[in-house]
């Protein structure tokens, strides 16, 4: 209770000696005001450069300028980096065009122009407020509106040819929206990505079912990884040296007859066998055939497809998978009527067979079945591709509750994971058929979440050899006198925190020798040297938040001065001298702890005066 008896008292010595007080204040507001029109100066300078730099979407974008092969999973991971707002892939820059007009406009002739993908998300059409396009939508740059005289509205044809012109199909955008000047001056159309895909599809020569766009079929292709060679004894080592030789095939290792029924259901007991593999990419039809010549003949050998790579999930469940059929020879009389297939016919029979024990499980007459290959490369990184597709399920006795078997053709379609992605898709007929995927993209469109970032991606980008363009030099420069201003404030507002908390000290300090009488009588009185320590820590503390709320006044009076001068070289609500509301309250913090260890200084000395010092003049 006495400290704050003792507080209150410290506050009336304040405004009673007020001019002292005062003069203690103006003092602290001159050392406070100057450090306060720096730091808003260095702010409202810097945010303004900020600001203008980010106003254009262009500054943080991020153009790759070589034709490297990115992937999905390059995409998703980027997509995943904190330090990436947006980022798109690009088709090749060749085939990134089209001829536009205005639908219903005959007088004017055909305009090329580029295209870009977008998506939502789009910062640069978020910036000017344009709607991300749909399909069968688009939005037009500046120079594109004034070429073809497309309003938002209006609908614009699209005309796309190959074959030098011979060949040629249109496509109808509505135009969702219009770029001012500022987004760019490049005569282009903002399109989705998968029609700026179509595109380039069909001008490779690629049919694209989906417009009924002619061309050639862009479906997956059967191939092999291995094969198993099952025959009543090992051959010769002349003759097994030529099933590698001009086979397409490069690896062989022998198996007896338990490594074989380990490997392949349905074996005949006391088999030899062989199972061969390739290095690279696997063999195609033409390479099975040149093996099935080396056994020309010998109607006791079969060749049977094989992958060990290759597994399908059904239900959460995972299943090895082989092949119902040879491609030479048989493997038995029942499975030989369950897949009359031929092994490169597509599209293939989607039916695929399990163990009789399952089908209580698995009865229902179609189920999702994802197929996934998985191999671990010498680096010990993994390869996983996946595809997920309908099938329709069959039951066999006598197989084991691990294993499924797939029709040859089916087997070797999918066993084109190894190589590539492929999808489920539809053929030139309409069919359903597993369709190659992309390989990747040459190309990107990307924005950096902030300034800093900008320079960090480019950074990380030419580092793992993807050359890229950006205003990153320009922003280096801002970064750099933003440093270089601070470091500059932290030197000035050191030298002058010093200064006023010497200052501070003194005062407080002269104050406590001043009134050492009248202290020394409070303690007589009962006070205890602590409880007397919080007198001149308060009166410390009143008179520095005196001057700091009188150098936040000066200091916001002097503000609007300036922004006033400068006013015809600002824009909206930018400010050449600003200071918000946590920088005001963190000066008002900096300025009570200089007070509070002037105070705590001065406190020290106060706690050594003794009761009877008040009674020696008496």
């Amino acid at each position: 209770m006495k400290a704050c008896e003792i507080a209150i008292l410290s506050v009336k010595d304040v405004f009673h000696e007020w001019r002292m007080s005062f003069c203690v204040m103006f003092a602290v507001a001159a050392i406070a005001t100057p450090l306060l029109l720096f730091f808003g100066l260095k702010s409202g300078v810097m945010k303004t450069l900020e600001n203008r730099l980010l106003s254009n979407p262009s500054t943080v974008e991020i153009i790759s300028m070589s034709d490297r092969k990115l992937d999905d999973n390059w995409f998703k991971e980027q997509r995943e980096d904190p330090k990436v707002s947006f980022v798109i892939p690009r088709t090749r820059r060749l085939a990134a065009s089209a001829e536009f007009t205005k639908t219903g406009d005959s007088k004017n002739p055909k305009k090329t122009l580029d295209l870009y993908p977008s998506a939502t998300g789009d910062p640069l059409l978020e910036h000017y407020r344009q709607k991300a396009p749909s399909e069968n939508e688009c939005v037009l740059s500046q120079e594109a509106f004034r070429r073809i005289g497309a309003n938002i509205g209006d609908t614009v044809k699209a005309v796309v040819t190959r074959d030098r012109g011979t060949s040629k199909v249109e496509r109808e955008f509505l135009v969702v929206g219009v770029l001012p000047d500022a987004a760019g001056s490049v005569a282009c159309a903002y399109i989705t990505l998968e029609e700026l895909e179509e595109i380039e599809a069909f001008k490779d020569g690629i049919a694209v079912p989906k417009r009924q766009w002619q061309g050639s079929e862009s479906v997956a292709y059967p191939v092999i990884p291995e094969v198993l060679i099952i025959l009543p004894e090992y051959l010769d080592a002349v003759r097994e040296a030529m099933l590698i030789q001009n086979t397409g095939f490069s690896r062989i290792k022998r198996l007896d007859s338990q490594e074989l029924e380990a490997l392949q259901p349905f074996i005949s007991e006391n088999k030899k066998g062989y199972l061969l593999g390739t290095v690279g990419n696997p063999a195609s039809k033409h390479d099975l055939m040149t093996l099935c010549d080396r056994f020309r003949g010998r109607s006791d050998v079969s060749v049977i497809p094989f992958t060990n790579d290759l597994f399908v999930s059904i239900k959460g469940q995972p299943f090895k998978t082989r092949s119902l059929k040879a491609f030479k020879g048989m493997l038995n009389e029942e499975l030989l009527s369950l897949d009359p297939t031929d092994f490169s016919e597509t599209p293939a029979i989607r039916k695929i067979y399990m163990s009789k024990n399952l089908e209580n499980t698995f009865k229902d007459s179609s189920l999702v079945c994802e197929a996934i290959y998985s191999q671990k490369t010498d680096s010990g990184e993994v390869i996983e591709r996946k595809i997920s597709f309908e099938v329709s399920v069959g039951f066999i006795d006598s197989l084991d509750d691990e294993t499924v078997m797939l029709p040859i053709g089916l087997l070797s379609q999918l066993s084109l994971l190894q190589v590539r992605e492929i999808s489920d898709g539809v053929n030139n007929s309409g069919e359903k058929a597993f369709t190659l995927k992309r390989r990747g993209y040459t190309g990107f469109r990307m924005y950096a979440s902030s300034l800093m970032d900008v320079v960090l991606l480019q950074e990380k980008l030419t580092k793992s050899g993807i050359k890229t363009s950006s205003r990153a030099d320009r922003i280096s420069e801002v970064l750099s006198l933003d440093k270089y201003l601070s470091l500059l404030f932290v030197l000035i507002a050191g030298a002058s925190i010093f200064g006023a908390t010497c200052c501070l000290i003194a005062n407080v300090y002269a104050n406590v020798e001043r009134k050492r009488k009248e202290l020394a009588i409070l303690r007589l009185l009962g006070v205890n040297s602590f409880e007397l320590g919080v007198f001149p820590l308060v009166g410390s503390i009143t008179l520095t938040l005196g001057g700091i709320v009188l150098s936040l006044i000066i200091f916001y009076i002097f503000m609007n001065v300036i922004n006033s001068m400068f006013s015809y070289q600002l824009n909206g609500d930018e400010k050449f001298c600003d200071l918000n509301v946590l920088q005001s309250l963190g000066a008002v913090v900096i300025a009570c702890v200089i007070a509070s260890i002037s105070g705590l200084m001065a406190s020290r000395r106060i706690m050594k005066i003794e009761p009877s010092e008040s009674l020696r003049d008496e």
